[in-house]
């Protein structure tokens, strides 16, 4: 199967494949929940390299212990889950040996790298923190959902696989999130947003 093809699967039947010894399906599960994983992982443990280990740790899990999913229409939130309990993990260990002042709940945007101009550089980042300030404001439920979509750039009904939520609340959070980012950019100076 080409990785087109693969694009067009659903997770049960990539699984399926797996199961039957295509690994090319499994790396096809890793490119669309990666970035929604690493996120969450992030999230949690508010270090971008500590969060790929475990990313990587949690896939690597769910690869041995795939024939254990009992609803493979539920990978998503299974993945969610493995990954959310790894990273509290990786905290409850990590501080029995280090002190660790705050957790943070912040996803850092970077600049763009095609950028060179120091000018343009700074005026990014200023604006990038100010948007990703608004978001943090947001009510958690909504935050989760804005970053799945727009930074994760996961479809709507991925974000409900992977959230365990119905597609309508999905899509209810999306909106709300959206008008409530509106209002707040607004106040905060970012002008009218459409």
């Amino acid at each position: 199967m080409s990785t087109e093809e693969l694009n067009d699967i659903e997770d049960a039947e990539l699984i399926i494949a797996v199961l039957s010894g295509n690994l090319h399906a499994f790396d096809e599960l890793v490119l669309r929940y990666q970035k929604a994983m690493l996120m969450v992982a992030q999230q949690i443990v508010n270090d971008p390299t500590e969060a790929e280990d475990i990313v990587q740790d949690a896939f690597i899990l769910a690869f041995e212990s795939l024939t254990q999913l009992e609803n493979l229409n539920r990978f998503g939130a299974w993945l969610y889950s493995i990954t959310r309990h790894r990273a509290l993990r990786h905290i409850r260990k990590a501080s029995r040996f280090q002190y660790h002042e705050d957790i943070d709940d912040e996803l850092r945007l970077e600049a763009n790298p095609d950028s060179t101009d120091p000018a343009n550089l700074i005026l990014q980042q200023s604006v990038h923190e100010g948007v990703r300030k608004c978001i943090m404001s947001l009510p958690e439920e909504f935050q989760e959902v804005i970053k799945l979509y727009y930074w994760v750039d996961m479809p709507q009904k991925r974000i409900a696989e992977f959230l365990s939520l119905p597609l309508t609340t999905v899509k209810w959070r999306l909106h709300k999130a959206k008008e409530q980012l509106k209002e707040i950019m607004e106040r905060q100076g970012f002008g009218e947003i459409d």
